[in-house]
């Protein structure tokens, strides 16, 4: 034990645990834990069993990071400390015959690791412990164990972390969709005024998992355009009823309401439930507007509006977004940051566009708000960089407008331009349903066969988006997510070093 932790500090950080991370991942037995964690027999039981006291520091490490404070540096501060000592316990979890302490263990680490300063061992940990989920049958109905209610809870947050960050990082899953046979078992303390966090997390994670294998994976990459688009559209519809089956005043593309929220890790689920669907949102619309390169049709110019209006409300929403260590990376840089890239190409690649003006205004607010992460960072994060995107994109319409750029006689109005400093890019004539200027945060995100307002408008305006720019980086092959977590890299301490 840590020497400069004392009891009543670690009663409070399990306390904050069970408060804070434990209604996001219910995989613990709070009065198991409890009765180990407080007993006089403590130490004794963190001789014997590495695991246990892997689990032990880890839980002790997340809760830290909500009554002490974390860090967004490796190494660094309390909850690291704590951390530090786990991590060299992983080879003592790994050998030993397996049982459900390793595997919790395994999965308290992972949930930690989904912060900045653990970018690099992430996706080992949730591996390993899907690996080791799986090799010990947790995902059949009848599970020959210990503790069947424990493990069936441990096995389905295993789940939707696997299976939402591959997803998002454009990875196969190591685990068999055809082999998961255990009920989700029904968690209290994840239900949020009558929305079932856990249960929708689960659904929402066997959604993106099909998603992959049917537009993502090698096979699927075989289809003809038509096929992949009727997968597209059978995808959207699950995804659909995944939203509608949220209640109203937590249900994601709809305004964000905090007033709705009474606790923080109740804020802190529904906004992840909104950038859950967002995020599926504009990898369907992305996939849609590349299978479908080169043409023109309404699906296309729907897709184009729909992909706009996503990034839109992921840059609204980021003033919700607790700028703390215990933040995961994907919600607090990588989502933020594609919405940013969205929206700069269409202002870019659009500069007398009717809904530029409004586009801009939003670059200009992602521009804050990644000062603010830096800031908040205390400068690991070097994000206010990107502030520059705002100040280009805003000069680049300035020059359009004022005629220093030159726009080429066979663009569409509102279209593309020749410059020096951006490279130019194939036409495609395409319309685009035309969107009020104003649209402020109060309105709803259009769904599939809406345009902003929810009803049919005119086609006034022709808005261009590109398509081919990427290919030549990704080998032809569209990724499922936003893998660009490197972006957001860190360098990880030897982790057995003695405290």
């Amino acid at each position: 034990m840590l020497p400069w932790f004392s009891p009543l500090n670690r009663s409070d950080t399990a306390a904050a645990y069970f408060n804070q991370v434990h209604p996001m991942y219910p995989f613990l037995d709070r009065k198991d834990f409890e009765e180990k964690a407080f007993s006089s027999h403590l130490p004794k039981y963190l001789a014997n069993s590495p695991p246990f006291s892997a689990l032990y520091h880890t839980v002790l490490a997340l809760g830290c990071q909500y009554t002490e404070g974390g860090s967004f540096d490796p190494g660094k501060g309390k909850a690291w400390k704590l951390f530090e000592v786990a991590l060299g316990l992983f080879s003592d979890v790994l050998i030993p015959r397996e049982s459900l302490v390793n595997v919790q263990a395994i999965t308290a680490m992972s949930i930690f690791t989904l912060n900045l300063s653990c970018i690099q061992i992430e996706e080992t940990l949730i591996s390993e412990a899907a690996r080791m989920a799986q090799s010990l049958g947790y995902s059949r109905a009848i599970s020959m164990s210990e503790n069947e209610v424990a493990c069936h809870r441990t096995f389905w947050v295993i789940y939707t972390l696997e299976k939402t960050t591959c997803f998002f990082s454009g990875r196969t899953s190591g685990l068999m969709d055809s082999d998961v046979g255990c009920p989700i078992p029904e968690i209290p303390e994840a239900v949020f005024g009558g929305f079932d966090w856990f249960l929708s997390s689960a659904r929402f994670s066997r959604l993106v998992s099909r998603a992959y294998d049917m537009l993502f994976s090698v096979s699927a990459r075989m289809r003809s355009p038509d096929q992949y688009f009727a997968a597209i559209d059978r995808v959207d519809a699950d995804l659909e009823r995944w939203r509608n089956s949220i209640p109203e005043g937590f249900r994601p593309g709809e305004p964000f309401r905090p007033q709705n929220c009474k606790t923080a890790s109740s804020m802190l689920i529904t906004l992840r439930s909104h950038f859950f669907y967002y995020g599926v949102v504009v990898a369907l619309c992305r996939l849609t507007l590349h299978v479908g390169a080169g043409s023109s049709s309404p699906r296309l110019e729907e897709a184009k509006k729909r992909l706009m209006h996503t990034a839109r409300h992921v840059i609204e929403n980021t003033r919700y977004i607790d700028a703390e260590p215990y933040t995961p990376i994907w919600m607090l840089g990588v989502i933020p940051l594609s919405a940013l890239f969205i929206l700069f190409d269409f202002v870019v690649h659009n500069p007398s566009h009717p809904e530029t003006n409004t586009n801009l205004a939003l670059l200009d607010v992602a521009a804050g708000y990644f000062s603010r992460l830096e800031y908040a960072t205390g400068g690991s994060l070097p994000s206010s960089l990107l502030s520059d995107f705002a100040h280009i994109a805003r000069q680049f319409v300035r020059d359009v407008q004022s005629g220093k750029r030159v726009v080429t006689t066979d663009a569409p109005s509102g279209g593309q331009y020749n410059t020096k400093d951006f490279d130019r890019l194939p036409e495609t004539q395409q319309d685009v349903g035309f969107f009020p200027p104003q649209m402020g945060p109060t309105q709803q995100m259009p769904m599939q066969g809406q345009v902003g307002n929810g009803v049919a408008a005119p086609f006034t305006e022709q808005l261009f988006y590109p398509t081919t720019d990427l290919q030549p980086l990704m080998g032809g092959e569209v990724p499922a997510g936003f893998d660009i977590t490197n972006l957001f890299d860190v360098v990880i301490p030897d982790f057995m070093t003695q405290l």
